[in-house]
């Protein structure tokens, strides 16, 4: 049942309850070669929800890009789950139907490993209606029957969850999450964003939020500030706490917007505030998820001096146009 305490499949469970031979040859294939000591990413508990996920969470909205063949998937999960990463983002509008869709693209590769999974996506409809056919759509594409968390989608952006009295009600998208997590399709609830902090607050009034997933990074700290503005009172409620856009987000050209020499101290950034559980860096390849992926299992969190070079150099960047209003406005 998709409420009930799950624990991993080993290896051999997972050979005997697949019973594919599609399942077998891709469980051979990560077990093949692979490092017997790999240097793990750490653990914690997501906050009130109780479970295990990992610091680093693989951001999937890069999967939609064309040149990313399945064969790149299979290769990005498994190095994950040998390294201990367990936790994906994903959501229904990463990609188009010219491209193709994230959740379609990762779907085909989990399926016969998604006990060890937690796994995350979104809905930004505000309806109830809307809200299922969209649960119902990440489902069919993930190829699962239940989901571990969904957020509202980029809660602070006013055009698409205007109405608060409806999106809260039982008419509303938050209606339709309390009635999925009932009903055991999914187990936890979210709310994402990336602008207008002080928006958030309406949310965590309804006491139904889970978890709070938002734009946090050295520079954004001095325009946005989630940290203080919505975070502080996060965690006075145990929610569990997921840092996105910790580098910046992705360019036009598929780099990193935050300048290279700071990818090291960007993750530690994140990392460090308090109460944070993960850090979602979006990843289209194995070797992109290795990178990030020691940077956290060696991790150490920034000395009083590293953080005030590194703040002001963000506070550096903040004042330029490319940072003035990064995610969008308000910023309050």
């Amino acid at each position: 049942m998709a409420g009930a305490n799950r624990a991993d499949l080993s290896r051999r469970s997972f050979l005997k309850l697949s019973g594919t031979a599609a399942g077998a040859l891709w469980l051979a294939k990560r077990t093949e070669g692979a490092d017997p000591r790999p240097q793990r990413v750490p653990q914690t508990v997501l906050g009130r929800t109780g479970q295990q996920v990992s610091r680093l969470g693989v951001g999937c909205a890069p999967l939609q890009r064309p040149h990313v063949k399945r064969e790149d998937i299979e290769e990005l999960v498994d190095r994950a789950l040998s390294l201990g990463v367990n936790y994906f983002d994903v959501a229904p509008n990463y990609g188009n139907p010219q491209i193709g869709f994230s959740e379609e693209k990762l779907g085909p590769v989990i399926k016969h490993v998604r006990e060890e999974i937690f796994l995350v996506t979104k809905t930004e409809e505000p309806t109830y209606e809307g809200t299922w056919r969209l649960l119902r759509q990440s489902l069919r594409r993930l190829q699962t029957d239940y989901l571990d968390l969904v957020h509202l989608h980029n809660f602070g952006y006013e055009p698409r969850f205007k109405d608060l009295e409806l999106v809260f009600s039982d008419r509303g998208a938050l209606g339709a999450l309390r009635e999925a997590k009932r009903k055991g399709v999914i187990r936890f609830i979210g709310a994402s964003g990336h602008l207008h902090p002080s928006r958030f607050h309406a949310v965590l009034d309804t006491g139904e939020i889970d978890v709070l997933m938002n734009a946090v990074n050295f520079i954004v700290c001095h325009v946005y500030d989630f940290e203080h503005k919505v975070w502080s009172r996060a965690r006075r409620e145990n929610l569990g706490l997921v840092a996105m856009k910790v580098l910046g987000g992705r360019g036009r050209e598929g780099g990193f917007r935050i300048p290279e020499q700071f990818y090291e101290q960007a993750i530690r950034y994140a990392l460090s505030i308090p109460g944070v559980h993960v850090a979602v860096i979006g990843t289209e390849n194995a070797r992109e998820l290795q990178e990030a992926a020691d940077v956290v299992a060696a991790f150490r969190p920034l000395s009083p001096e590293e953080k005030h070079r590194l703040l002001m150099e963000g506070l550096r960047l903040a004042a330029t146009p490319a940072w003035r209003t990064a995610y969008g406005t308000p910023t309050l």
